[in-house]
């Protein structure tokens, strides 16, 4: 421990580091977990190329008006596109899906941890009252 916790005892100086240094790095923990779901499902670039089709894919027409290639070549386009559509609407859910379970988790390791001095003091008496019974 640091020179701060030095003077205390070690109960205090736990408590202290448990509730101080302990929630910091706790906090920078769960940031980290939230900004990798954030980066790995790539929400900034999902929503920019929402209406993109899939994977660039696609048929150029060519200058020469015939409607056939035009037709043909709108319909593939536009299923591309609606296939880019729906494959970045799932990987979308699936991310926010991710970011709200960590939140759900970070938020009862963050109960677990505010209480975790009290279980093991609880934890401790019960036990020592199974040695004196």
């Amino acid at each position: 421990m640091s020179e701060a916790y030095e003077s205390d005892s070690f109960f205090v100086a736990y408590i202290k580091w448990h509730y101080g240094q302990g929630l910091k790095e706790f906090f920078g923990v769960t940031r980290n977990f939230l900004w990798f779901v954030v980066h790995f499902f790539s929400f900034k670039l999902l929503l920019k190329t929402l209406f993109a089709p899939w994977k660039r894919l696609g048929e150029n027409y060519e200058g020469v008006f015939d409607f056939g290639a035009f037709a043909s070549t709108m319909i593939v386009n536009g299923l591309m596109r609606a296939v880019g559509f729906v494959t970045k609407i799932i990987v979308l859910s699936v991310g926010i899906v991710s970011y709200i379970l960590v939140l759900v988790f970070a938020f009862f390791l963050f109960l677990i941890w505010i209480l975790a001095p009290f279980i093991l003091i609880g934890s401790v008496i019960l036990s020592a009252t199974f040695f004196v019974v």
